[in-house]
């Protein structure tokens, strides 16, 4: 294979557009450097990569970004994933400024589509986003707030291919194994993964979270596709503890657009339900109204 140009940039990884020499097949590759300061740190690190890696491969659906294959190359990991020629929503919307409301309803049918899926395989993505550039945190308790550290993974999470019609979910560095088919909110606690601006209030709070968190990512996606910025004015925030600290304790929900529909603005709601349990599945979200013609 040969590497191309770059298109994602992190502190321990980077994603590249890459070409197989054999076939001419053109993919995205994220090169990981395991290579750590501690054997603790690189046993951590290489836990993660091991555990994406696992994920992807159970995974086949039209809006799951496939995986190509993997291999390693002294201190570093690619993976190969498919190449999505329209970018990602965040490039969209960086280029092209906020959606119309065709659009946003198309992303979002097929968000809770790939998100459905998902849940159905026993996993949370706990990352879903528009923006990459925005801080990502991972912390492994509620009182680590001063100890965060960057997610491995620089790549945008939701791909749109060559026409600009078909969504992926991509990066499932932040995914997570769920123990039950139960769809409640209580399946993990403690546990912060994710990107501050997008992370649902509870999962900030340190309480139990389960599936529900995607859903709440799922509204976030809505309100920034119609107003073209981050959830919580978060681009305006330097100061990523405050930000947490607003999401967390805030009695309301990030604005919704004045613009939107009734309908779509209905939908926003029901994912932005403070209390998870409130929240309907994305199977359920699915069958609203405002997907029927």
């Amino acid at each position: 294979w040969c590497k191309g140009a770059q298109i994602g940039l992190g502190a321990f990884s980077a994603c590249y557009q890459a070409r197989d020499m054999f076939t001419g097949t053109l993919m995205a590759v994220k090169q990981v450097n395991h290579v750590r300061c501690s054997a603790v740190e690189e046993r951590q690190v290489l836990a993660v990569i091991t555990e994406e890696i696992s994920l992807m491969r159970r995974l086949s659906h039209p809006n799951i970004v496939r995986l190509h294959g993997i291999t390693k190359e002294g201190p570093l990991y690619n993976i190969f994933i498919e190449w999505c020629a329209g970018g990602s929503v965040s490039t969209l919307l960086s280029h092209y400024g906020a959606f119309n409301e065709g659009v946003i309803m198309n992303y979002t049918l097929q968000l809770l589509r790939g998100l459905s899926y998902i849940h159905e395989q026993y996993l949370i993505h706990r990352d879903i986003k528009g923006q990459s550039r925005l801080s990502q945190i991972k912390m492994h308790s509620y009182t680590a707030f001063c100890t965060y550290i960057p997610v491995l993974s620089p790549c945008a999470n939701l791909l749109i291919d060559s026409t600009g019609q078909r969504l992926r979910i991509s990066d499932f560095g932040a995914a997570a194994r769920l123990a039950s088919k139960g769809t409640g909110a209580g399946e993990f606690q403690g546990q912060l993964l994710g990107t501050i601006a997008f992370m649902a209030p509870e999962v900030l709070r340190g309480e139990q979270y389960g599936r529900s968190c995607d859903v709440w990512g799922c509204g976030c996606v809505i309100t920034e596709m119609a107003s073209g910025k981050p959830p919580w004015e978060a681009d305006m925030h330097s100061n990523h503890l405050a930000l947490i600290f607003k999401i967390a304790s805030s009695p309301t929900v990030p604005p919704i657009p004045d613009h939107l529909s009734p309908a779509m603005k209905d939908l926003c709601r029901r994912c932005l339900q403070a209390n998870p349990r409130d929240r309907p599945t994305a199977q359920q979200l699915l069958k609203h109204p405002v997907f029927i013609r």
